[in-house]
């Protein structure tokens, strides 16, 4: 008997590799869903780390919420996101709008400003747990 439980532990144990990437789900608008930290930020695709100050969670109900780790305030912006071919950042009547080309890999988020041009354009990000 003590050989057939530890013949369960060990499948268990054996069944459950952490080393498996993170796969996203397919559907953007589910993927989005959550906490994320900037890691990689840099201009034309190329990037170089960063020292995140923040993270940024997407909620359901399309607000997002930053999280500043120096002051420890949540801070709720006036402003809606939605995502359909490409992401985008708006106030809600939309009259003012930032929108991204995106990419979900592993548990990482790749933006990329499309009409906007700023000292920096890609973006890359984290999923916190």
């Amino acid at each position: 008997m003590k050989k057939l439980i530890f013949a369960a532990i060990l499948t268990i144990f054996v069944s459950c590799n952490k080393d498996e990437p993170y796969t996203p789900t397919s559907d953007p608008k589910q993927a989005i869903l959550g906490k994320w930290e900037l890691i990689e930020l840099g201009v034309g695709g190329v990037t170089e780390p960063y020292k995140a100050n923040r993270s940024i969670e997407y909620l359901e109900d399309s607000t997002m919420i930053y999280y500043y780790y120096d002051t420890k305030e949540y801070i709720v912006f006036d402003c809606i996101y939605w995502i359909d071919s490409l992401l985008c950042h708006g106030s809600y009547d939309k009259t003012i709008v930032i929108e991204y080309s995106y990419k979900f890999y592993e548990d990482k988020m790749w933006l990329q400003y499309v009409n906007f041009f700023s000292t920096f354009d890609t973006f890359i990000y984290q999923r916190k747990k």
